[in-house]
């Protein structure tokens, strides 16, 4: 695959699945089992032992609606990946399977004008995202920035399925294990 493969394969996401039941972890300690609808999502917050179902669409700017979330917007912009298909840097593109699923992986690096879902939980971490965040003038401090960000998208429902900081000072990682997709 190509850069602009995995571009128009994040862009389709949404149009590509139906139904999708989820295991989710991430450093932030979640671990969730979810099962989707576009704009039902049902599941079970493992370590809480707490079931959930939201309905309500998240309110945003975006230019196409959202999924309910659990834990915040980079959980939308895992389902509709659009933010990566333009004014991000794909490198490092390889082909190959995750969870016994096909996948695409690659390094995704900000430009100046990437615009993400949410600027507080962004898909790529970087000095673009923090800078609609932080007050004019500012300079991220030396370290603080990734180098990158390695992404994983499904490569028959377009969704991210694996996520994990490259550097900076965050350390970020989430996995979302498809365990069923229905189109």
């Amino acid at each position: 695959m190509e850069a602009d493969d995995v571009r128009e394969l994040a862009r389709s996401a949404p149009s590509r699945w139906s139904e999708l039941d989820l295991i989710h972890r991430s450093s932030d300690g979640d671990h969730l089992e979810v099962s989707l609808r576009h704009g039902v999502l049902e599941g079970l917050d493992v370590r809480a032992g707490r079931r959930f179902r939201d309905t309500e669409e998240p309110g945003t700017s975006h230019v196409r609606a959202v999924e309910p979330y659990p834990t915040n917007y980079r959980w939308c912009a895992m389902l509709d990946p659009l933010e990566l298909s333009h004014d991000v840097d794909l490198r490092e593109i390889t082909e190959g399977e995750l969870f016994g699923r096909p996948v695409v992986s690659f390094v995704a690096y900000a430009g100046p004008g990437y615009d993400p879902i949410c600027t507080c939980c962004p898909l790529v971490f970087s000095e673009a995202s923090e800078r609609h965040e932080q007050p004019d003038g500012w300079r991220p401090a030396p370290g603080e920035m990734l180098d990158g960000v390695e992404t994983t998208l499904d490569r028959e429902v377009g969704i991210v399925v694996s996520s994990r900081d490259r550097g900076g000072r965050l350390g970020a990682w989430f996995t979302s294990e498809i365990t069923r997709a229905q189109r």
